[in-house]
């Protein structure tokens, strides 16, 4: 079954209003993936720094326990160099992570513990505390050194806790970030693949319209029409050309001329009256 004329024009603008369609969608889905590209690599860098400080605070956390330690064991000034040095580079860390995570409430607690761990455990006055001598019994080396154990451990199972949990919003971030990529992918491929229906469509429609414009030879005594070296009728060259079925009937002006003719044939053919 052919379409229509009115079908054949809505098929010919739609086929070319679909490249137009199709190339702003893929504007719109470039600009969308490029940005939700950049959000990732500004997330996923983002992560690897807060991992990077979580590293260096449980570092500074070690020096300066070790500081401590070292001070109330010997009561050398030399110790608190790297003791104030390390708890003013936990201060600092702790200060950069609470601002890069501020958006996640989670690290955010985490980090508030943390803040308390370091103030009751590690924060103290030199000039609180009794001035040892210069040498230290065992037994007060075995205790300030299994309370500094104490201490670390309970500092780094926190900060185990907000690496492991980092580490996992990051892993979550990335396999997010990877099916959004497959996903524009196959967005894209879908609209390559519309944009090139929509071509074929539009080349099918132009050669029909190129064939409607080709010059037909009719024959002007018989009506007939020369179609590759052949007279067909007109039905037969329709049909062959365009596929078209043709069916006959008769015109009014057609079906008058006939009646009069008939009727004309029919008075011709009469006998004249008999003589009285």
């Amino acid at each position: 079954m052919l379409a229509s004329p009115q079908t054949k024009k809505i098929l010919f603008w739609l086929g070319l209003s679909l490249p137009m369609v199709a190339l702003l969608a893929m504007a719109w889905l470039v600009h969308q993936t490029g940005g939700r590209f950049n959000n990732s690599f500004t997330y996923v860098m983002q992560n690897y720094k807060v991992l990077d400080i979580f590293e260096q605070t449980q570092a500074h956390i070690v020096d300066a326990e070790a500081g401590q330690r070292g001070y109330l064991l010997t009561g050398r000034p030399e110790y608190l160099e790297p003791y104030q040095h390390g708890m003013q580079s936990i201060r600092d860390n702790i200060a950069d992570l609470k601002k890069l995570t501020t958006g996640d409430p989670v690290q955010q607690a985490n980090l508030a513990v943390l803040a308390k761990m370091v103030d009751e455990e590690l924060v103290f006055d030199p000039n609180t505390v009794p001035r040892p001598g210069s040498t230290a019994n065992d037994a007060s080396v075995v205790t300030l050194t299994a309370r500094g154990r104490e201490k670390l451990e309970h500092i780094r199972s926190v900060l185990f806790q907000a690496l492991e949990q980092q580490q996992q919003a990051l892993s979550k971030h990335q396999q997010q970030a990877e099916e959004d990529v497959v996903s524009s992918q196959v967005m894209s491929l879908t609209l390559i693949a519309a944009v090139a229906m929509a071509l074929i469509l539009v080349v099918v429609i132009l050669l029909r319209l190129e064939r409607l414009q080709e010059f037909v030879t009719i024959c002007a005594w018989t009506g007939q029409v020369q179609y590759r070296g052949q007279w067909l009728r007109l039905d037969e060259y329709l049909k062959k050309q365009f596929g078209v079925s043709v069916s006959h009937s008769l015109s009014q002006d057609a079906a008058a001329k006939m009646m009069r003719e008939i009727e004309e044939l029919n008075r011709s053919q009469k006998p004249p009256p008999a003589a009285g």
